[in-house]
């Protein structure tokens, strides 16, 4: 600005009282301008610094902080679910304390998630498995970053690949379908009729109306009966289901298991385990198969949710990114073909191996099965009856305990009656005078032996 007023009074011939007022007053400093020395003292600070404001390490100093699709495998038991909860041991927990010891991220970004971007595609709950999870975030891409991160996460948790995606992308808005497979004893199918044993053998018969009754769920439905918290009129409720399916069973380690796999658009918290858990009511006989219909519509109904232990993360899908970004030549499609072999080893090794020794120690479904008898289902009259019902049990069972506890007791007690107390006391006098007879006997030889001793 003060240039152009130069040229203006250079035009009207009053420029030598301008220069003399420059002698007194710096342009440059009007202007704003630095001196060039200090420009460049001040790039060579930043170029030391990580966007996030942190100095970095000499390594990441080589290395430009870029956005990226990791995939992931963990088995879930033990952990509280995948997302962070302070205080609480998460899947995310252990891959934000991996990648800040591997200098993936800072320790800044890791408390602060915003600064990475981070988001993840499905949020599993307590105790559920992922072969193919994905999130999206921002990192330092090292030299081998992916062994450097899993060297410091549990054998539970691995990385398995990561991808450079646009700036813009997010692994759960951008991702079209989420696949899921649950692992049950087939146990679970046997009527109620019988008596459940893991003995138990599936028909293919019993396989074909499973895939029967979970072709019901297919297409555009109301789930609210289906989690918690959601009304019939609350638009979110309605989720879209592409496939569901029972495959044929096999048998591992003694127990028979068939994997249900089911794609959807998106799944709602529980959404899945109530879909098993109403499937495995109705093949039992303890609800009827209109069940299934009515709880699309507006009547809030008792569904069961499933154990959480079966149900695995299979695969999430990104058909529409990998059209439009996946051959542009700068980014790659999100298939992962190449770690598909990984992936399955993780699940041979660690997700099914966990699921069926935790099955066989603590009787996860066999439990479960248990407390079909306590939901009212459709019959939500019966619903108060059923509680009383459990309750009335509860009580039973504890007025059994109590006088088995007494009886218990009672046998242990010592006797307390007259002519046991005169037993007892003739026994205690009997075994005072045996007592006198042997110190008696004692003292007499004592004196035999002294004598003994003088005669000689």
């Amino acid at each position: 600005m003060l240039r152009k007023v130069q040229k203006l009074l250079q035009q009207f011939k009053i420029l030598p009282s301008v220069t003399k007022m420059s002698e007194v007053i710096d342009i440059d400093k009007l202007s704003a301008k630095r001196p060039a020395e200090e420009k460049n003292e001040d790039l060579d600070v930043k170029k030391q610094k990580t966007e996030d404001g942190t100095l970095a390490t000499n390594e990441t100093k080589k290395h430009m902080k870029r956005k990226v699709a990791i995939l992931m495998s963990y088995s879930g038991v033990g952990y509280k679910g995948m997302q962070f909860n302070k205080g609480v041991k998460t899947i995310e927990e252990e891959l934000f304390k991996a990648m800040t010891k591997a200098e993936a991220v800072t320790e800044s970004m890791a408390e602060h998630l915003g600064k990475m971007s981070f988001q993840r595609c499905a949020r599993t709950d307590k105790g559920v498995s992922a072969a193919g999870q994905v999130v999206s975030m921002k990192m330092f891409l090292l030299d081998d970053v992916v062994d450097r991160i899993n060297q410091h996460l549990p054998d539970q948790i691995r990385v398995m690949d990561y991808k450079r995606v646009i700036n813009s992308f997010d692994s759960k808005n951008r991702c079209d379908y989420r696949t899921y497979s649950y692992m049950t004893p087939t146990f679970a199918f046997q009527p109620i009729e019988q008596f459940t044993t893991d003995a138990f053998r599936v028909k293919d018969e019993t396989i074909d109306r499973v895939n029967s009754l979970l072709k019901y769920y297919h297409g555009s439905k109301n789930f609210h009966n289906f989690t918690s918290g959601k009304k019939f009129n609350d638009p979110s409720a309605f989720r879209y289901i592409k496939d569901f399916s029972c495959n044929k069973p096999f048998i591992q380690d003694g127990l028979e298991f068939s994997i249900l796999k089911v794609r959807g658009q998106s799944f709602m918290l529980h959404q899945i385990r109530k879909m098993v858990g109403l499937i495995l009511a109705v093949v039992r006989g303890l609800a009827h198969e209109s069940v299934i219909n009515k709880a699309f519509e507006e009547d809030k109904l008792d569904i069961p949710k499933a154990p959480g232990l079966g149900l695995v993360l299979e695969s999430v899908h990104y058909d529409h990114y990998n059209e439009k970004w996946g051959s542009d030549g700068m980014h790659e499609a999100l298939t992962w073909d190449e770690s598909k072999d990984k992936v399955e080893a993780f699940k041979r090794d660690f997700i099914y191996p966990t699921i069926i020794s935790t099955e066989k120690t603590e009787n996860t479904m066999m439990t479960w099965l248990g407390t079909l008898l306590y939901h009212s289902y459709a019959n939500t009259s019966l619903g108060g009856k059923l509680i009383k019902a459990k309750k009335d049990l509860q009580e039973v069972h504890t007025s059994m305990m109590e006088e088995k506890s007494d009886t218990d007791s009672k046998a242990l007690e010592i006797p307390t009656s007259s002519a046991d107390k005169q037993n007892i006391d003739t026994t205690e006098t009997m075994t005072e005078e045996t007592a006198k007879n042997e110190d008696n006997v004692t003292d007499e030889e004592e004196r035999l032996q002294v004598k003994e001793k003088s005669a000689r």
